[in-house]
């Protein structure tokens, strides 16, 4: 065998997740909660989100239902086994709601980076 018989070719895009070729190949993804560090950083930004949502409710397009994204963020954070795509919908909406104010739109962006 010259190894010639497996190979990849990626073209145009970007791939995001695992490849694995040949006999008895494997490719695995383990998703784990982000560590306690990263969890007390997610905490602090949500508290964080909160208070700037509050501070600029007038240039946030509808602010109670912005205040409930960031409340669902919240709980889905406290759950045992946060699930990140919900987390990941509620930042969406909510990046949505608040596009004009870009200190939110900010960390949202940082919490997003923060929950894989």
């Amino acid at each position: 065998m010259s190894g010639d018989e497996y190979r990849v070719h990626i073209s145009g895009g970007e791939v995001s997740g695992p490849i694995a070729m040949g006999p008895h190949a494997r490719a695995t993804v383990h998703r784990h909660p982000p560590a306690q560090a990263g969890a007390d950083e997610l905490v602090r930004l949500v508290e964080r989100l909160e208070r700037l949502l509050a501070e600029h409710e007038g240039e946030v397009r509808e602010p109670a239902q912005a205040r409930r994204d960031a409340a669902d963020v919240r709980r889905e954070l406290e759950e045992a086994e946060p699930d990140g795509s919900r987390i990941v919908d509620a930042l969406k909406r909510l990046s949505a709601r608040a596009a004009e104010v870009s200190v939110i739109v900010e960390v949202i962006s940082q919490i997003r980076a923060l929950f894989p």
